[in-house]
């Protein structure tokens, strides 16, 4: 299926590859574990095996996690690395076509854009955010 899983993250929407997502959860455990990188909190137990659990928001953004943590969790995969994103919500699986990340946007994370409402959603690439987090050591094989 084409399309995209909308998410929220920090004020801001977002898109996930439907065919990168395995699971949407409200609400999830926390288990510290020693990460390089900011955006990682720590481990999530999710079908049966730890998951790295990260702070999407700041991962996308460079940022450093809110200390609260988000309500949701999607369980993504890219190729055999699993994640655990921290969002604030899922809504809705929308079945529209992936466009081209506009020349200008500074994007190397997005997949795509979706149109919504009249604007334009970045669509999250999950192989993307393993290349960004696997230098510091914190992706999952399954």
């Amino acid at each position: 299926m084409d399309g995209y899983l909308l998410i929220r993250a920090e004020g801001n929407e977002y898109g996930l590859r439907v065919d990168q997502v395995l699971a949407v959860a409200d609400g999830f455990e926390l288990y510290p574990a020693p990460s390089t990188h900011p955006a990682v909190r720590g481990v999530t137990p999710m079908r049966d095996r730890l998951v790295p659990l990260v702070h999407l928001a700041a991962l996308l953004t460079n940022g450093t996690p809110a200390p609260d943590l988000g309500r949701t969790v999607v369980l993504a995969k890219a190729g055999d690395t699993l994640l655990a994103l921290e969002v604030d919500d899922a809504d809705e699986v929308v079945p529209d076509p992936l466009e081209p990340v506009p020349e200008a946007w500074q994007l190397p994370w997005a997949a795509g854009v979706a149109e919504r409402g009249g604007m334009l959603i970045p669509v999250v690439d999950i192989e993307a955010l393993v290349e960004r987090l696997t230098p510091a050591g914190v992706s999952e094989q399954t």
